[in-house]
């Protein structure tokens, strides 16, 4: 199997998990169908962590401040857990290391509020600790929201603010947009912006890989041949937003 294959292989598993439960209780219980699709993702990216990261659902909690419930919130074991039963958590923000949104289906007019709510719950994570976690939206269906809606969106939603940014977003099978602070064009000069491809049943394998890779940075770009198809992504861009917010720290 070719690397490439392998990507493509990757989107069709989690296209056909996302079905197996739609298939017995058709419009039945929407409330299930939508938790067995936040577990098949959880699946997905628990085969590739470190064991001393831990996935779940549930909320961080900072002082007074409670965050809404996240569907997938990846945390490290080292520190201790307020509340955990099964894959339900509640935790302080110095154990976040990614918080992530699951949707079957984005339309354009709902954007802005998926985008919002992972900006603030950014905010409230990393003004009170001292990490950056990975943040990013996942849907198994892109119900016509096009890249520059998508990169306009992001701009409004996160004020151009480092502590309110969203990495990656997966909206059906082909469009992907991530953020960069290093483009590869420029990869030893900051140049932060956010850039949507087209990639042809490549978006959700590509989401997978860039969470794995801001968990595990360092492993991933060491082998980065080993994570990513080697044809790479440029030469599938739509287009690009410059991130003018203060450079992270």
């Amino acid at each position: 199997m070719s690397d490439l294959d392998y990507f493509y292989s990757l989107t069709q598993e989690m296209s056909a998990l996302k079905n197996r439960v739609r298939h017995f209780i058709k419009d039945r219980h929407w409330l299930s169908d939508g938790l067995w699709k936040e577990s098949v993702l959880r699946a997905v990216l628990r085969r590739h962590l470190p064991r001393h990261l831990e996935i779940g659902s549930g909320f961080i909690v900072a002082g007074d401040e409670v965050s809404t419930q996240i569907d997938i919130l990846i945390y490290d074991t080292n520190y201790p857990i307020l509340f955990q039963d099964g894959d339900f958590v509640v935790v302080t923000p110095d154990l976040v290391r990614a918080i992530i949104e699951v949707k079957t289906s984005v339309e354009p007019s709902k954007l802005r509020s998926y985008f919002e709510k992972l900006a603030a719950v950014h905010f409230m994570t990393a003004s009170t600790a001292l990490c950056r976690p990975f943040v990013g939206l996942f849907s198994y269906e892109n119900a016509g929201c096009d890249h520059e809606a998508v990169l306009a969106t992001l701009a409004a939603s996160t004020r151009e603010a480092s502590r309110r940014n969203i990495h990656c977003i997966s909206l059906g099978d082909d469009d992907f947009t991530r953020f960069w602070y290093c483009p590869p064009e420029t990869p030893n000069r900051p140049n932060q912006l956010w850039r949507s491809y087209r990639l042809n049943q490549l978006a959700p394998a590509y989401f997978v890989h860039n969470v794995i890779e801001s968990l595990c940075q360092r492993s991933v770009l060491d082998n980065e041949h080993l994570w990513y198809p080697r044809q790479g992504k440029e030469r599938f861009t739509l287009g690009e937003r410059p991130f003018r917010g203060a450079p992270e720290a």
